[in-house]
């Protein structure tokens, strides 16, 4: 028979064994863009080759944070890139107010911000093996400017767009090791404008000290790639950008 202490501490430890648990892993990392991006008005062609016009790969800080409380499960990814440099445009891009002619040489920036939150729900839960599928929200800034040397000539956008997203969760132990990969996307077009998104979170998790879930540090490696293809009006310009973002990423995680 349990002694009078322990049947009143026991409604406390069932309760803290069904609280929520909050893993934080702040990231750094370096992301390669490939792809084209621009604009056209009246006609002319405006897909400007990345490469050509000078960006360079970027490094900076990012992150994902998870909170489980059974099912369903919360993932929020964060990540905000930013690619400069000095090239040449192959293509002629005009945003109907300014031109910049093939040939020219550019300074041109491309920022991509973009943040995922999912919930995902378990279909296979298991010791070893973890699958679950479930729904969310993104968040996309895209910001892209050209500025021709010499003239000073700009031409420039800004959007940002939530888009919903189908997301795919899985998690495999491998010893004191976990690896796990997040997916989401979506692909649709409404009036005029089309957007096709898919972003890929893949890490392992070793653990540095502390418990098997709680109160616990691991160091993290990983591989983050993120698609777009987005074409939309901007007043009487189209606006279009086919990108990859993709690099690796090293970071620490603390689970509480």
């Amino acid at each position: 028979m349990l002694a009078r202490p322990t049947l009143l501490l026991l409604p406390l430890l069932l309760t803290a064994c069904a609280l929520p648990s909050l893993d934080v892993q702040p990231r750094y990392g370096s992301l390669e863009i490939d792809g084209s991006a621009g604009y056209s008005s009246s006609g002319l062609s405006g897909a400007a080759d990345l490469a050509d016009a000078g960006l360079d790969d970027d490094s900076g800080l990012s992150g994902r944070i998870d909170f489980e409380f059974g099912s369903p499960h919360l993932v929020v990814l964060a990540q905000t890139p930013r690619f400069e440099g000095q090239g040449t445009l192959d293509v002629t891009v005009d945003d109907g107010t300014n031109t910049i002619t093939a040939g020219a040489s550019v300074a041109s920036r491309l920022e991509l911000a973009t943040y995922d939150a999912a919930l995902l729900f378990d279909l296979f839960p298991g010791e070893m093996v973890e699958l679950a599928l479930g729904f969310g929200l993104a968040y996309l800034d895209l910001s892209l400017r050209f500025e021709e040397d010499g003239t000073g000539t700009t031409v420039e956008s800004d959007e940002a767009v939530p888009v919903p997203l189908l997301a795919l969760g899985a998690s495999f132990w491998l010893g004191p090791v976990e690896l796990t990969a997040f997916a989401g996307g979506i692909a649709y077009e409404l009036d005029d404008d089309e957007i096709h998104y898919f972003d890929l979170d893949a890490f392992a998790r070793w653990k540095l000290f502390g418990g098997s879930s709680r109160l616990r540090g691991s160091l993290v490696g990983g591989w983050r790639m993120t698609d777009l293809e987005v074409e939309y009006d901007d007043d009487a310009t189209l606006v279009e950008a086919d990108l990859t973002l993709q690099g690796p990423y090293f970071g620490l995680e603390l689970s509480l």
